[in-house]
């Protein structure tokens, strides 16, 4: 019997590598349309982990359903620290509203021409399992990509930066790139099959 886990996110690319880490698994995926949830949570933690644990914490108290979210954050190692994304990657300085996609993809485009149009970049992620009020399961990961000012392929909704990174182990742009290949899809599997049965 499959067990079912809800997916404390709106992003279509962070529903995307979740369903396609756990395409194997006996678990049941429901997204927050799958439920009819709307609410908004304030990703104000100082960390990917606090921002995980965060989404994923609110979001069980609105559904009773063990619920997963993700969180990552960006160091670019050629900008300089007042540059650095870290937890903010969809900010850009002296916005007062949430940037679109192309927006953020305009954004790091500019930057990275700006030191050379080409950075190796460091992605952190954490992700977070509610399975109750009290027990929250976390991790964190992260891995190298290769950020560069040369675009490839159309941009995809929840995950603009993917139409610039390269992946440094095949060479291939993210945009390329099965979403079971990534870095990040792989983790999120290990995670599952280390708490499935927590479930």
């Amino acid at each position: 019997m499959k067990k079912q886990i809800l997916l404390g996110t709106k992003n279509r690319a962070k529903i995307n590598i979740i369903q396609a880490a756990l395409d194997s698994l006996p678990i049941d995926i429901l997204t927050c349309r799958d439920l009819n949830i709307s609410i908004e949570v304030r990703e104000d933690g100082q960390s990917t982990e606090e921002n995980a644990e965060k989404k994923a914490r609110a979001y069980f108290a609105a559904s009773g359903v063990p619920t997963v979210a993700i969180d990552g954050a960006l160091r670019v190692d050629q900008f300089p620290e007042e540059k650095q994304p870290g937890v903010f990657v969809r900010r850009i300085h002296d916005m007062d509203r949430e940037p679109t996609d192309e927006e953020v993809l305009d954004y790091y485009v500019g930057e990275l021409d700006k030191i050379g149009g080409k950075s190796v970049g460091t992605w952190k992620g954490s992700i977070a399992l509610a399975v109750s009020d009290e027990k929250v399961f976390s991790d964190s990961y992260s891995y190298q990509t290769i950020l560069t000012t040369q675009r490839k392929g159309a941009l995809i909704p929840g995950a603009p930066l993917d139409a610039v990174t390269i992946d440094p182990i095949t060479g291939k742009y993210y945009t390329e790139m099965d979403w079971k290949e990534r870095p990040d899809a792989r983790w999120v599997f290990e995670f599952f099959q280390q708490h499935l049965s927590e479930l």
